[in-house]
């Protein structure tokens, strides 16, 4: 009878990890510390030069590779530092190309745009317009409309009401800095692309696509509030929902339907999967289904939570057609290396760390718990398997990410678990029945599906709308500081280590006695 593996030989199996979590530790470090870019790149390579010649000695080679990396977190984010830097308060006439649709707040209109000329070639700015009464010139604008605009560029500032990081956000967004254009300072005009990255232009033509299918939306007869939450699940644009349909699905602990995340990934993915029967380990399937579900991540604007689940999926579908198992902590950590090696300000984004929290304590938990509920003779039901399996990853999950909510809203929801038993499943009938609108081409069959689509949005928002108005709701203002949100995910890992330790171990002695007897 095996014995049950230490937490350090464990450990072994998950070399990924460890890199992903020293690579944070140089980025968080960089972001805290001043270094010069030229000093740590030399360490950098004298550190993996000293790592390389050690191959004699393990522990050695070992330890300055992990410095090496430690110091390649370092070197990525001044480099990107660098790259986003734009001149202070400087005024520069520029062409810019619009990657988001206008939203009004107050005497102005923002919008994020692309530089294509000039020295900030390339630069994302987030672009204030004070709007015109007069001519509305701006209405004319939209996701792919060129102007020539003479501006204010700085870099991102915080604001001075509030303790929200608004700089940090943009940059994580990676928004070089803002821009104020005055209503006589800006004229539309039709821009060549050809200054842009290969990258740019995808994502570029991505949403001037998702703008197309928003409007299919539209005149399929959805009400606003339909539309905004329809076009926010299924395609991630976020703009037309108000501040009253995010705190209805924030304060019910459903705010996580809205942001793209690998719930609407899996979704996709079984629908291409059911679509393909029996050819769906084909390669040429794979590859196909790999294609369509990054198309989708661009369309959806490609926000960190979902390529994260990408890459993940990528990686089942590349192993699962040669037959080989996954190892899904050591995949999670894969995803993470890419994304903070393409963007290393990816790790202050709330949606980067509450989709990567999420994941990795489902992956801690989530089997112990399932393993424990088979201990009941309820269990052999599949009902109760599948409820069980439902209360425990949404508790888990709920767990992972309320300590960042806390910390970043200053509110933790009730409710949640009621919540999703009402937004999971009609996520899944949305996100088919928008599917099916936007394949189907015969209009009968459209409106019918445009109308189940209509019921579900409106029946989820009425039901969310009530659990809200019941007492107790969530608990408010409560928001733990940078080093307490450490602690408490310390501790959270911790426990989770020792519930395994615990399971396994049960699971040994039962084994044993099992053999024995």
């Amino acid at each position: 009878m095996r014995r049950s593996t230490s937490f350090l030989e464990r450990a072994k199996l998950y070399p990924l990890a460890k890199v992903a979590v020293l690579l944070i530790v140089g980025i968080v470090l960089g972001s805290r510390f001043a270094f010069s870019l030229p000093v740590t790149v030399s360490l950098l390579v004298a550190f993996l030069l000293v790592s390389l010649l050690s191959h004699r000695n393990l522990i050695v080679r070992d330890i300055f590779f992990y410095i090496g990396v430690v110091t390649f977190g370092v070197v990525l984010h001044n480099d990107t530092s660098n790259r986003l830097s734009v001149p202070s308060s400087s005024s520069s006439k520029f062409h810019a190309v619009l990657l988001s649709q206008p939203k009004e707040h107050g005497k102005v209109i923002s919008c994020d745009i692309i530089v294509t000329s000039g020295e900030m070639t390339g630069k994302r700015l987030r672009a204030s317009i004070l709007r015109d009464t007069i001519y509305n010139r701006y209405k004319s604008l939209g996701v792919g409309s060129g102007i020539v605009a003479n501006a204010v560029t700085e870099p991102p500032k915080n604001f001075k009401e509030g303790n929200f990081d608004y700089a940090t956000f943009l940059k994580s967004r990676g928004i070089s800095g803002t821009a104020f254009i005055m209503a006589d300072k800006w004229k539309p005009k039709r821009l060549p692309l050809a200054s842009l990255s290969t990258l740019d232009l995808l994502q570029l033509k991505a949403l001037e696509y998702r703008e197309q299918l928003v409007g299919k939306y539209r005149i399929s007869g959805l009400n606003d509030t339909g539309l905004a939450i329809v076009s926010a699940i299924t395609l991630g644009d976020k703009s037309m929902l108000d501040a009253q349909i995010r705190d209805l699905f924030s304060v019910t602990g459903a705010s996580h339907v809205l942001a793209m995340s690998g719930l609407h990934l899996s979704i996709l993915y079984l629908f291409l999967t059911y679509a393909w029967g029996r050819r769906k380990r084909w390669v040429a399937v794979s590859l196909v289904n790999i294609v369509l579900v990054w198309a989708f991540v661009f369309i959806a604007g490609m926000p960190v939570s979902l390529v994260r689940s990408a890459i993940m999926l990528s990686v089942y579908c590349m192993l699962d057609v040669i037959h080989r198992n996954t190892q899904p902590l050591n995949t999670l950590a894969l995803a993470a290396i890419i994304v903070l090696i393409g963007n290393p300000m990816s790790i202050f984004d709330i949606g980067f760390q509450m989709s990567f929290m999420a994941v990795l304590f489902i992956l801690l938990l989530c089997p112990g718990l399932l393993a424990a509920g088979w201990r009941f003779a309820a269990f052999r039901f599949a009902l109760v398997r599948v409820c069980w399996n439902f209360v425990a990853v949404s508790c888990v999950a709920q767990l992972a990410v309320a300590p960042l909510v806390a910390h970043y809203f200053g509110r933790v929801s009730c409710y949640f678990l009621l919540a999703n038993v009402v937004v999971i499943p009609s996520t899944y009938v949305v996100l088919v029945c928008a599917m099916l609108l936007l394949l189907v081409p015969f209009s009968a069959i459209q409106h019918t599906i445009a109308e189940v689509l209509s019921f579900t949005v409106n029946a989820t928002y009425n039901s969310l709308s009530w659990l809200a108005s019941l007492p107790g709701v969530s608990v408010e203002n409560v928001r733990p500081g940078s080093l307490g949100l450490v602690i408490i995910y310390i501790l959270l890992v911790a426990g989770s280590l020792y519930f395994n330790a615990m399971i396994s171990r049960t699971a040994f002695r039962e084994r044993l006695s099992t053999a024995v007897s």
